[in-house]
């Protein structure tokens, strides 16, 4: 197989279960070991979406003020989103909490039974190749750092009660990370298909990337197949050697991300009205008002994910591409690296959209108090979307592309 981050060619094996195997040039995942009896996997995601229905059946908080009680549940603050007239931010919710883990769930057990009853045809395949694109997108675990800053944040000014929701959360989060360890995707594709004939099954001698072999590698299925195939035989992927039209699309992106950054920043992303006063919140200001409560792990946990991790990956991104347009071959290892730090925190700048839903779900108390979302909301989300899309877009292995041969190391994947 080929390494997805450095197209450098590889003999694997099934390795040991819990362990992994790793490129010996950039240290990209290329297998994990998941458990040897594919039921396992089963049984565990189907645990997960037991306690993920849980979790949006049952109210995540409720909040007391003056006699009055507010309710919060995830499908209820979808729902007081969209009729407050902000269905973008209900659409980000329902998006990335529910549909994204609902549908990679639900996915995942359907193939599974298909493996498992050994029924897999085009329709298997073409259902996994989409559920996991899902995974990337689920978002349950930012979801709950955003009502732990919102508990404490609103614990400040009235009564919080936590709902059986947030346990029903707690406990899928650490049942679906379990089932994830626990299959290893490239023997599911296996199951779902023996390598089509014409396949090639040994690589031109001297060859030590998919390119130098005259072979491209299936970016979501991993079969390698002739360079001049327009799909993949095993799961119909449509084939390129690289990401098409990387830079100019990286670039677009990152632009727009540098472009939403001030806004987001700079305006306000909440406004509340208490008792007649009127207080618009900016990003940071939500930090100074941890600070000021003497909750500075809180205000540090915002300061890190909604102000220090979007321009750290803008400048990341910028470097990589700035550094792969002048054919830079210095420290490839380390940029790779910063690459798989960019693709890891990402997701963790929505914590602050999340608080917003999540409280503007509960000040909704009329005349006493309530809770609405600012401009300076819409930027940030953009940007935060911006800045995943791009890294989606770049192709690591560009990085490499502008190397000379490397002494040779040896053949098989690191185990670990």
């Amino acid at each position: 197989m080929a390494c997805p981050e450095c197209d450098f060619l590889h003999w694997v094996n099934t390795p040991p279960r819990r362990g992994i195997s790793s490129c010996t040039r950039c240290g990209g995942l290329l297998r994990s070991g998941g458990h040897e009896s594919k039921d396992v996997a089963l049984a565990l995601h189907f645990a997960a979406l037991v306690l993920f229905c849980l979790a949006v059946a049952f109210p995540v908080m409720s909040l007391r003020l003056h006699g009055t009680v507010q309710e919060a549940s995830i499908p209820g603050c979808a729902r007081i989103l969209a009729n407050l007239g902000w269905p973008w931010l209900s659409a980000v919710l329902i998006t990335t909490v529910i549909l994204a883990p609902l549908a990679h769930l639900s996915g995942m057990i359907y193939v599974l039974l298909q493996v498992r009853w050994q029924r897999s045809n085009q329709w298997t395949v073409w259902v996994f190749r989409i559920v996991e694109q899902f995974g990337a997108w689920g978002m349950t675990e930012v979801f709950v750092l955003g009502i732990m800053v919102s508990y404490v944040k609103l614990a400040k000014m009235a009564v919080v009660v936590p709902g059986p929701s947030i346990y029903a959360l707690g406990a899928f989060i650490v049942v679906a990370a379990a089932a994830v360890s626990a299959l290893d995707n490239a023997s599911v594709w296996e199951a779902l298909g023996d390598q089509p004939k014409g396949s090639p099954s040994n690589p031109p001698r001297g060859a030590r990337t998919a390119r130098e072999a005259n072979l491209v590698a299936c970016p979501t299925c991993g079969l390698l197949s002739p360079l001049k195939s327009t799909s993949c035989a095993r799961c119909g992927t449509t084939l390129n050697s690289r990401k098409l039209n990387s830079r100019e699309r990286t670039w677009a992106l990152l632009i727009t991300a540098i472009l939403l950054y001030l806004p987001a920043n700079l305006l306000p992303v909440m406004r509340v009205v208490s008792l007649g006063r009127v207080q618009a919140d900016t990003i940071m200001g939500g930090v100074f008002y941890f600070l000021r409560t003497g909750s500075w792990p809180l205000a540090l946990i915002i300061f890190i994910a909604s102000v220090v991790v979007p321009i750290l990956k803008i400048i990341i991104l910028a470097y990589l591409l700035i550094s792969e347009r002048r054919g830079s071959s210095h420290w490839p290892e380390h940029r790779a690296r910063l690459y798989r730090l960019t693709e890891m925190v990402g997701r963790w700048s929505m914590v602050d959209i999340f608080v917003l839903t999540l409280m503007v779900a509960l000040v909704e108390l009329g005349s006493v108090a309530n809770i609405t979302p600012g401009p300076g909301s819409v930027a940030f989300a953009l940007m935060v979307f911006s800045t995943m899309l791009a890294v989606r877009c770049f192709d690591p292995r560009l990085v490499w592309d502008s190397l000379s041969l490397a002494p040779r190391r040896r053949e098989e994947p690191e185990h670990g």
